[in-house]
């Protein structure tokens, strides 16, 4: 019995090894990786922008309004 279950056992590993081999060499989704990739990169480039200039850009518009209140406007 112990023979029967090794066996079984080498089958499955040859042919995971086999699917694995097969799966490496195919190129069918290749173009939608590097899609996601590509989109993903942009994301987090993006995200990067905003947190460098979100606090110079919070400050400049604080200043722009503290002068547009002192103003008065006329008739």
């Amino acid at each position: 019995m112990t023979n029967r279950y090794i066996s079984c056992a080498r089958s499955i590993g040859a042919q995971i090894k086999d699917r694995a081999c097969r799966w490496g060499q195919a190129e069918d989704g290749a173009v939608t990786v590097d899609w996601v990739v590509l989109t993903a990169t942009m994301t987090v480039i993006g995200g990067v922008i905003v947190a460098l200039t979100v606090d110079g850009t919070t400050d400049v518009g604080n200043q722009i309004g503290t002068v547009l209140a002192e103003k008065t406007v006329s008739e």
